[in-house]
C-alpha cells in the first residue's frame, strides 16, 4: 500500500468527509500556459529555465492533467498533497527561489527548503531507476526529479488563482509516528488533526 493511502483516510476521518483520488481540474496541465498562470506565468517560466527544460519536449509531449493526491471539496475545497522523501530535492530548493510573495501557502516554504537541504542526497537515491530517468521536458539524468519539482510548483501556485484554497501539504517526515506505528488509533487522529490545524493556521482556510 502507498504510505498516501492510509495517511489520505486518516485525514477524511479527521474532516468526517471523503475525498476524490483521481480529481481532475483544467487548469491543472501537464504544460505551462498563459491562460492557467495568468500574472505569474513569467515567473513560472523562469523557473522552467532554471530547472533546465526543454520546451520542443514539452510541446511535443501529450498533454494530460496533473492529478493530485487527492481533493477535499466543500466546504474545505483544497487539493491535499503527501509528500515522500523523493520530493524534497535540490530542484525542489531551487523552486521557492520562485514563489511569487503573493501565492498564498498552506505550508511554510523555509522547512520545506530545511528538509531539503537534509534530505536531497537520500532523496535522488530513493526508489527504481525510473524516478531517476530522463524525461521528454527535463532530458536530463534526474529530469524525472526536476519534472517533480516543477508540478509541485504548479500544485502550489494554480489552485488560488482557479478559487480554491491554498493547496495542502504534509511531509513524511512530520508523520513518522503514525507510519511507524508509535502512535493509532485515536492518538494518531489527534496528532494528525494538530498538523491540520497548523496548516489551516498558516493560510485562508476556515476549520469547518
Amino acid at each position: 500500500m502507498r504510505l498516501e493511502v492510509g495517511i489520505i483516510a486518516l485525514v477524511e476521518e479527521v474532516f468526517g468527509i471523503a475525498a476524490e483520488r483521481r480529481a481532475q481540474f483544467d487548469w491543472l496541465r501537464n504544460k505551462p500556459c498563459r491562460q492557467h498562470f495568468g500574472e505569474h506565468y513569467d515567473a513560472v517560466m523562469a523557473l522552467y529555465a532554471e530547472l533546465g527544460g526543454d520546451w520542443e519536449g514539452t510541446t511535443a509531449k501529450t498533454d494530460g492533467y496533473l492529478i493530485p493526491d487527492a481533493y477535499f471539496p466543500e466546504p474545505y475545497r483544497f487539493i491535499f498533497e503527501f509528500d515522500e522523501l523523493q520530493h524534497f530535492t535540490q530542484f525542489r530548493e531551487r523552486t521557492f527561489q520562485f514563489y511569487p510573495v503573493n501565492i498564498p501557502l498552506a505550508f511554510v516554504p523555509e522547512k520545506y527548503r530545511q528538509f531539503c537541504q537534509q534530505h536531497h542526497i537520500a532523496a535522488l537515491a530513493k526508489g527504481p531507476e525510473r524516478f531517476r530517468r530522463r524525461t521528454a521536458d527535463f532530458p536530463y539524468v534526474n529530469g524525472r526529479a526536476a519534472q517533480r519539482a516543477f508540478f509541485d510548483t504548479f500544485r502550489d501556485w494554480l489552485p488560488p488563482l482557479h478559487g480554491l484554497n491554498p493547496t495542502v501539504r504534509l511531509t513524511e517526515f512530520e508523520v513518522m509516528p503514525i507510519l511507524k506505528k508509535q502512535l493509532n488509533g485515536e492518538t494518531a487522529k489527534a496528532y494528525m488533526e494538530n498538523l491540520l490545524h497548523e496548516r489551516f493556521d498558516q493560510s485562508s482556510i476556515a476549520w469547518k
